[in-house]
């Protein structure tokens, strides 16, 4: 709802500085559009790809002791 009051603030806007026209309301609502596109297109979807947002952790174990194994005595 917020956007479309802003798009018709800046609808009324442009036809209070440049005339009530059709012109100058098409204008405007095409570049509303056009930019309302772009804004889409470059935010990051909701629902998360594979591999997105994971952290990975590796151990790296220095020396010549053998961590991975157990040993019972």
């Amino acid at each position: 709802m917020v956007p479309l009051i802003l798009i018709g603030a800046a609808v009324l806007g442009a036809c209070l500085i440049f005339g009530y026209s059709s012109f100058v309301v098409g204008f405007v609502l095409l570049a509303a559009g056009i930019l309302g596109l772009i804004v889409f297109m470059n935010t990051p979807g909701a629902v998360g790809r594979p591999g997105e947002g994971e952290t990975i952790i590796e151990k790296h174990f220095m020396g010549n002791a053998d961590h991975h194994r157990h040993y019972r005595t």
